[in-house]
């Protein structure tokens, strides 16, 4: 049998230094090391110090482990006997809630050989001679049944106390973390750190979580699922539709099946086809209000969805100081990241969405445009009608963009009359229509430029780049959008000149 990855609550209670210290003890006591399987028969230990007999049955993919899970189901430890005639010392593990999730099993010892015709059937089933297969059997060893039931229940004692510990850690290592991140990170990292700490207490395979600003609209979001996934975006859009519902109805919502739920079809026309949600609001300190949601999803449903539920809601009941302190430092860094003149985000955070963007972009395969957008004369306008007229004209150009763009596109001003408006997952024909259709509507928009009415018209020049599955860096998107803006520039006063 091939060792399988330590991954998930048993894999973790493995590779853990106290489990080792409880293998050594019993092989200290019987002679016997302890060997893990999961309850699908799959090891999560490496197979050693079996005697002949077990492994001629393993090379031959004969041992009863590959068609007899059932074997390894057992209410305790017990010496239990494989139907290849051997014993075994057998002692179920447990998660935190007694519930059997693997077991823990010693090579095999004399206890109950089989019959010479039983033999003889399943050499020539291995077809290898009779007496290899018996010399093999005869020479397992002796063990005394209740030295090693004895020995056994000190192990079975320990791995329940070891996956208590384990889960109560899990949640404490997590947040631990999380408290140390929010201390060195911005408020654009922050959200993944909450996603990152999410996964790994929930071991599931994609998570979100959502935190809104003291006005109600969307603060920050963040949605991670490990391994490429080409339904990445179909799981993005579930999830964020559950949340915004969490946040708004302020109660936890589990989905134990996906294809059994309207979710699934309401927020992606039924691209998930399989999988289960788990949503938990994120409460005020007051308890009496949401401030955000966090959402985590299974690729495979799953009927018992208590775990994961129980470790979000400790995890926002325990952490809620450090969630809470993200926020503040959220909102804090959102004010340092807006043009207060304009309304628009800062040139600043215009710089790190670029990066995260991009790199999001070369890990899922995507593409990344951004439409750059320059008022024409804008130094003329801040002479004739000074800071607060030009910053009255700004903020209606920054609002007419806004109507006219997916909330998901993000609009920053780049300097003075310059803006960039990055678009996720799109390419450069899609940058081209939104800059074809936003200009016209913002040349012929009626700003007011004084409290009085008087009204200008702006002339805008546009200019359009795109990342491939981000290739381009920040530095190479901008300078194309800029060649590009320069050209409609040369392009427009061409046509004015020469008409």
């Amino acid at each position: 049998m091939e060792v399988e990855p330590q991954e998930g609550e048993l894999g973790a209670l493995v590779s853990s230094p106290e489990f080792a210290r409880m293998v050594d003890r019993f092989a200290a006591t019987t002679g016997l090391r302890l060997q893990v399987f999961d309850l699908d028969a799959h090891p999560l230990t490496a197979v050693e110090d079996y005697p002949r007999y077990c492994r001629l049955l393993q090379e031959r993919k004969a041992c009863p482990l590959y068609n007899d899970p059932a074997f390894l189901k057992r209410g305790e430890e017990t010496i239990g006997v494989c139907k290849s005639g051997v014993g075994h010392f057998i002692a179920p593990v447990g998660n935190e809630k007694e519930v059997q999730i693997g077991a823990v099993v010693s090579p095999a010892v004399r206890f109950a050989p089989n019959s010479v015709e039983e033999f003889a059937e399943l050499a020539f089933q291995l077809k290898i001679f009779p007496d290899d297969l018996i010399q093999a059997a005869d020479a397992v060893q002796e063990h005394d049944a209740e030295n090693l039931l004895g020995a056994g229940e000190l192990v079975s004692v320990g791995l329940n106390l070891l996956a208590e510990m384990q889960a109560k850690e899990r949640v404490g290592h997590a947040l631990r973390r999380l408290q140390a991140e929010i201390a060195e990170s911005n408020a654009q990292m922050l959200t993944q750190h909450v996603v990152d700490a999410l996964l790994y207490l929930t071991r599931a395979d994609y998570a979100l979580v959502l935190m809104i600003d003291d006005s109600g609209s969307d603060l920050a979001s963040a949605f991670d699922q490990p391994a490429p996934d080409q339904l990445v975006a179909a799981k993005r859009r579930l999830v964020e539709g559950i949340a915004e519902w969490v946040k708004h109805a302020d109660r936890t919502v589990t989905v134990p099946d996906i294809s059994k739920s309207a979710w699934s079809r309401y927020l992606t026309d039924d691209t998930v086809k399989a999988g289960s949600v788990v949503g938990v609001p994120i409460p005020d300190q007051k308890g009496g209000s949401t401030f955000g949601a966090i959402v985590v999803g299974f690729d495979r449903a799953r009927d018992d969805l208590e775990e994961p539920l129980a470790a979000l809601e400790s995890f926002v009941a325990e952490g809620l100081y450090a969630l809470v302190m993200g926020r503040k430092l959220m909102q804090a860094e959102q004010l340092a990241l807006l043009d207060l003149q304009s309304g628009a985000s800062s040139s600043r955070y215009l710089e790190d969405l670029l990066d995260k963007e991009i790199s999001r972009a070369s890990r899922y395969n995507n593409d990344l445009a951004v439409v750059t957008f320059e008022i024409e004369a804008f130094e003329v306008l801040r002479g004739k009608y000074g800071e607060a007229g030009l910053g009255r004209i700004l903020r209606e150009f920054v609002a007419v963009i806004r109507a006219k763009t997916r909330r998901v596109n993000t609009l920053a001003r780049i300097r003075d009359g310059q803006f960039c408006l990055v678009i996720p997952e799109a390419d450069r024909s899609v940058a081209v229509r939104q800059a074809d259709r936003l200009r016209p509507a913002l040349e012929e928009h009626p700003y007011a430029a004084t409290p009085n009415g008087d009204i200008v018209r702006l002339a805008v020049d546009t200019g359009v780049a795109a990342s491939e599955h981000g290739k381009d860096d920040r530095a190479a998107l901008l300078a194309q959008a800029m060649q590009s803006l320069a050209q409609a520039r040369s392009e427009r006063r061409t046509r004015s000149f020469n008409p």
